[in-house]
């Protein structure tokens, strides 16, 4: 579980499958529903307030959230509707938190995202992911980090995806990598292979092309710090125009 970005998908996963389009705004007693059956682990309420797609299916979302609140047993959602866009959709701020042990060692999660949704008043789903980012920490204490990336570029843009440090390192050795997740490495929801090396800088530094088509890029990133591990994902969205 040192490295397990996905897990910022699986939020996205729960909320991500879309429905026809409406104009109903989200209401906070929906909100109120979505938001107990994800803490009390009701997966039937879920399938009921979250309209299922072709592409992701009652079932898988099911076994998706499911395979989150096994990581992290006592995971806990918080939702908040956010300013409409300008096309008519509403936006909605999700964030999770939750504890977790595996082999002996205690990881806390910290995730968080912004989705484009609509909603038919009783269900949601939603039309695009806007911003996500999810951090997994283990060790002693809670090592300060940031994520410095554009939330959105254009096809072809080349853009900086800077993961720092936020403490000086003084005599701290502190060692990292950065590997970019297909599409196909988030379907698996499994923890990439990050080839790691020396961060002499205290931390990531790199400039990124985006691909000329639109959809996402998203990046995994890992460091190891005397005191910690800290595991990281981000999503940078990619539009045909801004």
């Amino acid at each position: 579980m040192t490295a397990t970005p996905w897990l910022s998908l699986l939020l996205g996963g729960v909320l991500s499958c879309q429905i026809p389009a409406a104009h109903a705004q989200l209401s906070g007693a929906l909100l109120d529903q979505l938001e107990s059956a994800l803490n009390n682990g009701d997966t039937s309420a879920l399938a009921d307030l979250v309209a299922s797609s072709d592409e992701i299916g009652g079932s898988e979302l099911e076994n998706r959230y499911s395979q989150l609140r096994r990581q992290f047993p006592d995971s806990q959602w918080s939702l908040a509707a956010g300013q409409d866009l300008a096309d008519g959709r509403n936006t909605l701020n999700v964030s999770v938190v939750g504890n977790g042990s595996q082999d002996g060692r205690d990881f806390r999660l910290q995730a968080s995202q912004i989705l484009a949704v609509r909603s038919d008043g009783l269900t949601l789903g939603s039309q695009e992911v806007l911003k996500e980012e999810s951090i997994v920490r283990s060790g002693e204490r809670d090592l300060a980090v940031s994520v410095l990336a554009p939330d959105t570029v254009l096809t072809g843009q080349r853009y900086d995806l800077d993961v720092l440090m936020d403490d000086p390192l003084t005599d701290a050795t502190l060692a990292g990598g950065l590997t970019e997740l297909t599409e196909a490495d988030l379907l698996q929801e499994e923890s990439p292979e990050i080839e790691l090396g020396a961060l002499n800088a205290g931390g990531i530094f790199k400039t990124i092309q985006a691909p000329y088509q639109a959809g996402r890029q998203a990046w995994a990133a890992l460091l190891l710090h005397p005191e910690g591990t800290v595991s990281i994902s981000r999503t940078v969205r990619v539009v045909n125009r801004l």
